[in-house]
C-alpha cells in the first residue's frame, strides 16, 4: 500500500490536500465535481492503490451525480454554500497557503527528527522526500543530467520533480506557485503583517508625504530615481538565477556530471543544506538578519529582489496564457469615469493594474488580490485572451492540489519520487559530512 511507504508528514499533507480538494469539488457544480472525482478514482485504480481510496472516490462521484436529480436536504444545501464570487479569491488562496505551509512545516519537523536519529545511529522515522524540493541547484544539475545524459537521479528525485511542477504551474497560471504555494512567500507575508501590528511605521507613506512638499521638478527626479533603483534591485534575482543556471549547465562537463550525481557529495546534498542552517557561519547569520529586516520593512521584498527561484517562475510565467485582464466596459474608470484604483492599491507587487488591459508584469504572482478588490462585477478576471474561460478560485485551488499533491502521488507509485538511499548510508554520510569528496 502506498500509505506504508510515504512518510507520516507526507501522508498527513496528502490527506489535508485531498480534504480541501474534495470540499472544493463538493461545493462546486455537481457535474464538474463528479467528473473530477471520477478522474481521481480512475487514476487510483490505474495505479493499483488501496481499494478503500478508489472505492471512496467512486462512491463520492456517484453521490455528486445523484444529488443533481434528487431533492437536496437542507443540511446539504448549507454545506454547499453560495456560488463563488471574486472576493473568494482571498479565501481560497488562504486555504491553499495554509495547507502548503502546514505540509512543509510537518515535513521539516519530521526531517529534524530524522537527522537527530541519524546522529544517534538508529533510524525509525521515515525521511520525508519532499525536503528535496529545497535543493534547486541540485535540481538544475539533475535536469541537465536527465536531458543531456538520460540519467534519472534516484538520490534526490523529488528535487527535479518539484522544480518541473513549479515551472509547469507557472506556464499554466503565471507565477501562481509564488502567490499560492511557496512557503517562503507565505512566511514573508506573515512576517511583514506581524511587524505592522507591532510597529506601525510605514516608510513608503512618509516618503510620499515628504515628496508632496518638494518642487515638482524634484518630485519627478525622485520618482525616476526610485523607479531606477527598484529596477536595479529587481535584477539581483535574475543575476542569481543566471549564476545558478550557468553553474548547472557549464560548471561540470558531461562526464564529470555523471560522476558527481553518483558521488557521495551529491547524495548528502540535503544533509549539507540542513547543516548550513543548524551550524551557520557569521556571514550566513548576518545575511539572514538582513533578509529578515528587509522582509519586515518592505512587503514581498524577498520575492521581488532576491529569490532566483521566483525569477525562474517569472520567466515561465511570461508564456502563460492565463493573465489578469481588465474589461473596460465594466471597469469603473472607463465605464463611469471614476478615479478607482482599488486593484492597484491591493497589489503587493505595486503593479499599476488600473492602467493596463492585460497585466504582463513579471512581478505578478497571480495572487488575485486585485481581482478580489475590484468593486465592479466582471471588471477584472484571470482568463485566456479575449477573456475566454475565466479562472475561478475553486478551479485554481484544484489545479494546485492536482499538480502539487496528486502528481507526486502518481510519481511515488511509479518509483520516481522517493530516494533510494538507505538509512545506513545516510548515517555514514552524516558522520563524515565535512570530509566527503565531490566526485
Amino acid at each position: 500500500m502506498w500509505l506504508t511507504t510515504l512518510s507520516a508528514a507526507e501522508s498527513l499533507a496528502l490527506l489535508m490536500a485531498l480534504l480541501v480538494g474534495l470540499w472544493a469539488l463538493f461545493s462546486g457544480q455537481r457535474r464538474y465535481g463528479a467528473a473530477a472525482t471520477l478522474g481521481l478514482g480512475l487514476i487510483a485504480i490505474g495505479l493499483t492503490l488501496s481499494p478503500w481510496l478508489w472505492g471512496t472516490l467512486l462512491l463520492l462521484c456517484i453521490a455528486l451525480i445523484a444529488v443533481d436529480y434528487l431533492p437536496i436536504p437542507a443540511l446539504l444545501s448549507k454545506l454547499q454554500g453560495p456560488a463563488h464570487k471574486a472576493r473568494h479569491w482571498r479565501q481560497y488562496r488562504h486555504y491553499s497557503q495554509l495547507v502548503l505551509a502546514l505540509a512543509f512545516g510537518l515535513a521539516a519537523l519530521q526531517y529534524v527528527l530524522f537527522v537527530w536519529q541519524l546522529q544517534q545511529g538508529e533510524v525509525t522515522v521515515a525521511r520525508p522526500d519532499v525536503v528535496d524540493g529545497f535543493l534547486p541547484l541540485a535540481a538544475l544539475l539533475q535536469l541537465k543530467g536527465w536531458a543531456a545524459l538520460g540519467i534519472w537521479d534516484s538520490n534526490h528525485p523529488a528535487a527535479l520533480v518539484m522544480l518541473l511542477l513549479a515551472f509547469g504551474l507557472s506556464l499554466v497560471v503565471k507565477r501562481s506557485f509564488c502567490g499560492w504555494a511557496c512557503p517562503l512567500g507565505w512566511f514573508g507575508e506573515q512576517w511583514y503583517q506581524l511587524r505592522r501590528k507591532l510597529w506601525r511605521f510605514e516608510w513608503q507613506q512618509r516618503w510620499q508625504r515628504q515628496q508632496s512638499r518638494w518642487p515638482k521638478w524634484l518630485q519627478q527626479g525622485a520618482r525616476v530615481g526610485v523607479i531606477g533603483l527598484d529596477w536595479t534591485l529587481r535584477l539581483i534575482k535574475y543575476y542569481l538565477l543566471f549564476r545558478a543556471v550557468n553553474m548547472a549547465l557549464n560548471g561540470l562537463p558531461d562526464n564529470m556530471l555523471a560522476r558527481y550525481l553518483a558521488g557521495y557529495y551529491h547524495k548528502a546534498a540535503d544533509l549539507k543544506m540542513f547543516a548550513l542552517f543548524i551550524q551557520p557561519s557569521d556571514k550566513t547569520l548576518i545575511g539572514l538578519a538582513v533578509v529578515l529586516l528587509l522582509m519586515a520593512l518592505l512587503r514581498g521584498s524577498l520575492c521581488r529582489y532576491l529569490c532566483p527561484f521566483g525569477a525562474l517562475m517569472a520567466v515561465a510565467g511570461t508564456a502563460s496564457p492565463y493573465k489578469v485582464r481588465r474589461d473596460c466596459s465594466h471597469c469603473l474608470r472607463d465605464s463611469k469615469q471614476l478615479d478607482c484604483q482599488k486593484c492597484s492599491q491591493a497589489c503587493p507587487s505595486r503593479i499599476r493594474v488600473h492602467q493596463q488591459r492585460t497585466v504582463w508584469s513579471d512581478e505578478c504572482n497571480s495572487c488575485q488580490r486585485c481581482v478580489a478588490a475590484c468593486p465592479a462585477k466582471g471588471g477584472l478576471a484571470v482568463s485566456l485572451p479575449q477573456r475566454y474561460a475565466p479562472l475561478t478560485p475553486r478551479a485554481m485551488l484544484l489545479i494546485l492540489i492536482g499538480l502539487l499533491f496528486v502528481v507526486p502521488l502518481v510519481l511515488h507509485s511509479l518509483g520516481l519520487w522517493q530516494s533510494e538511499l538507505s538509512d545506513e548510508l545516510r548515517i555514514k554520510l552524516w558522520r563524515h559530512l565535512q570530509q566527503l569528496p565531490m566526485f
